[in-house]
């Protein structure tokens, strides 16, 4: 589940697929590699049904685990995997429509516990040894949870549809994508006392956040289709921001035309990545010079991905390609932006974890 149910029936109705003819690698239904090192792609799965997985590539080379979770589980995950985050040997992947987190063991990917509590968990961030915040869309609000005790132990409100977030000084910087409706602001949240502390004003629907190399907050804003979930003039288009964590002041910003929506913002090397497209769930990649942003984009892969991950130490591109109601698969690219392989993945790969 993305952003807005109109888009999400759309897509269901008119059976958005995107198909490729490259050899995808054989694939087979046994866990390989102690440890679990490599790439996890997650796959969202269709809303509603129930069908979400993990698909796992292994860094030895070894053949893909189409299905990792349920192979080692004999469960399904449930209902709209959103992301997943690695701390201290557990993976803690947020299951969106079935209002869970599964606690896994990331040496053998076995359950060992679940978070439950939370309408719409979307992403979970450590805050230290013991401690998580989880962003709830449903709600609007930050959940603080305990990961000794897997329990909820305290809340507090954010703007609409809280998203992606970081940690800095202390703060907890929560991009508010707008929900059921529209946003512009990122929360600014003390991570003891769970208080307000600011809020910062961006473009419209900031989704995606993180940190660059000197410690300053990236934001990209995707912008908005309006009412009519076209594209057309009168459109916001998106925004890319940094922000100083210590001023809380914009820094720098660079604008997009009203029928650019960038997602899935991805930082590697000096070069600040993300996929654009006209709408809000897929777009081509394409990356923008992470101190100089005069020039705008270049795109690297003029091709339409649903999500975007780079491996830190390979620098190989993953694009996960858009279905809503079958499998498909990811293609790998270097970091030139020419084609490596492709690999097997289940519904609506989302993103990407790396466990190198």
């Amino acid at each position: 589940m993305k952003y807005n149910f109109p888009i999400i029936l759309a897509a269901s109705l008119f059976g958005f697929v995107l198909t490729s003819c490259e050899k995808e690698k054989k694939y087979e239904n046994t866990p390989v590699d102690p440890g679990l090192k490599g790439v996890f792609c997650l796959n969202e799965g269709a809303f509603q049904a129930g069908n979400a997985e993990v698909s796992y590539y292994p860094s030895s080379g070894s053949a893909a685990v189409r299905n990792l979770y349920y192979e080692a589980n004999a469960l399904p995950l449930g209902d709209v995997l959103q992301s997943m985050t690695l701390h201290a040997g557990k993976g803690y992947l947020c299951v969106n429509n079935s209002q869970k987190i599964e606690v896994v063991d990331t040496e053998s990917f076995k359950r060992t516990g679940t978070i439950s509590g939370i309408r719409s968990p979307r992403y979970l961030l450590v805050i230290d040894s013991s401690h998580a915040v989880v962003s709830d869309w449903y709600s609007n609000q930050l959940f603080k949870v305990n990961l000794n005790s897997l329990s909820v132990e305290d809340s507090t409100d954010c703007g609409n549809g809280p998203e992606q977030m970081v940690l800095s000084n202390g703060k907890i910087f929560v991009s508010n994508s707008g929900g059921f409706i529209t946003d512009s602001s990122i929360s600014v949240i003390d991570a003891v006392s769970l208080q307000l502390v600011s809020t910062i004003a961006t473009g419209v629907n900031p989704a995606y956040i993180t940190k660059d190399s000197n410690g300053k907050i990236l934001v990209l804003c995707r912008g908005s289709l309006g009412d009519d979930y076209t594209p057309t003039p009168d459109d916001a288009g998106g925004k890319l921001l940094r922000i100083d964590p210590v001023t809380m002041q914009v820094e720098a910003s660079y604008d997009f035309a009203y029928d650019e929506h960038p997602l899935h913002l991805q930082l590697s090397d000096n070069r600040i990545y993300f996929l654009n497209g006209s709408w809000y769930y897929t777009g081509k990649i394409q990356w923008i010079d992470a101190q100089d942003w005069s020039q705008g984009p270049t795109t690297l892969v003029e091709r339409e991905f649903y999500s975007l991950g780079i491996h830190p130490q390979t620098k190989n591109i993953y694009g996960g390609k858009a279905s809503f109601s079958s499998n498909t698969h990811v293609l790998r690219f270097n970091p030139n932006g020419s084609l490596i392989d492709s690999l097997p993945a289940g519904i609506a790969p989302t993103g990407f974890v790396f466990n190198p």
